[in-house]
């Protein structure tokens, strides 16, 4: 562990107190941060490929931390319910199926909830939506010798008492593993370490989908999960603007750089950056496009502007500016460009407005 390393990330999670009370209060989660402060710098110590991820890419590990604030769910190691975890070059809120069925108990969409893998030399017999299945298994046996893998059933007991079961195939299993991107581009992540548990969370997504009563922090953790390598991934509609950064800042204002000690307290960073130089700090000169360059529609994929669209109906809806301008910063520069121009424009539209 490097001691400076681990300091400034510690700092950098001190600075999102007040904004994690708020988001706590607003979600009603019930975490305690000083408690998680404590879980994530434990993690972080024993953990140094976690540690340079968030040197690298402070943003994110402010990011993922708000969303245990969001989420409610614990990084106490010993629930299992959530962890903080390096992937494709992020810090990320890795979610696990148990923490997946306390959010959906907790919200009452559910009262509890089994979930299993089926295998080939398993005794399996399926009664239908309404009734247990039978299923025997030798709990001890080694993966080998169930044979092939089947697919996955998730039985809830639903608030009125009903059960409802569904089945997920293990074809339906695999697609949703292929429509991870982390998988696709590098046939690594969590499908290859923990294929098991993954299994069971594609299941609970599928099933999540016909519970009747609804719940808010799992359908958002959801879609936070498949947006960072977990599969069902929406390529039209950018959702991490919301599930990601849940209630970032309110009003536009500097953006995290790209390293910890650029993001140390604001008394380090007394003097604001004008918005060109804002833009630079994410690209080099050559590639930065100034918000009075941005490109017209004309120039730019269809598929972008669409992008682009939504993301400012979002921002417009949850007042999340900075969540927005935060995304776009990953983006090539005449998109960003565009992006940057369409928020900015939005947003004293709203502020016009009195809004």
């Amino acid at each position: 562990m490097e001691p400076q390393k681990f300091q400034q990330a510690v700092a950098l999670i001190k600075q999102t107190e007040d904004k994690f009370v708020s988001l706590v209060e607003e979600n009603t989660s019930g975490v305690h941060f000083k408690s998680e402060m404590l879980f994530a710098s434990q993690v972080m110590m024993n953990n140094d490929y976690l540690l340079s991820t968030a040197s690298r890419n402070p943003l994110s590990l402010r990011s993922a931390f708000h969303q245990v604030a969001v989420c409610g769910l614990t990084l106490n190691p010993s629930r299992g319910l959530s962890y903080l975890v390096p992937r494709d070059n992020q810090v990320v809120l890795e979610i696990s199926y148990r923490g997946m069925i306390r959010m959906a108990v907790d919200d009452g969409a559910i009262k509890d909830c089994i979930v299993e893998l089926v295998y080939s030399k398993d005794n399996f017999t399926y009664h239908g939506k309404r009734t247990s299945p039978e299923h025997s298994f030798d709990p001890f046996a080694p993966k080998a010798e169930r044979g092939e893998f089947r697919g996955v059933y998730v039985e809830a007991l639903l608030p009125d008492g009903r059960l409802h079961i569904e089945v997920v195939t293990a074809e339906d299993i695999y697609t949703a593993r292929d429509a991870s991107d982390l998988w696709k581009r590098k046939k690594k992540g969590p499908w290859l370490d923990h294929f098991g548990s993954m299994a069971k969370k594609a299941a609970i997504k599928v099933a999540r989908k016909y519970w009747p009563q609804g719940s808010r922090r799992l359908d958002d953790a959801i879609q936070y999960l498949n947006d960072n390598g977990e599969g069902f991934k929406n390529d039209e509609v950018p959702v991490e603007v919301v599930e990601r950064y849940m209630g970032e800042a309110e009003v536009v204002d500097q953006p995290l750089e790209g390293t910890l000690e650029q993001a140390m307290p604001a008394e380090q960073h007394q003097q604001e950056k004008p918005e060109a130089e804002v833009v630079e700090t994410q690209a080099s000169p050559a590639e930065t496009t100034s918000p009075q360059q941005a490109p017209s529609e004309s120039e730019l994929p269809p598929k972008v502007i669409k992008k682009v669209a939504e993301i400012v109906r979002r921002a417009q809806d949850q007042g999340c500016w900075q969540a927005a301008l935060d995304h776009i910063q990953s983006w090539p520069a005449e998109a960003m460009a565009y992006a940057k121009a369409q928020l900015t424009a939005a947003q004293y539209a709203v502020a016009a407005s009195g809004e």
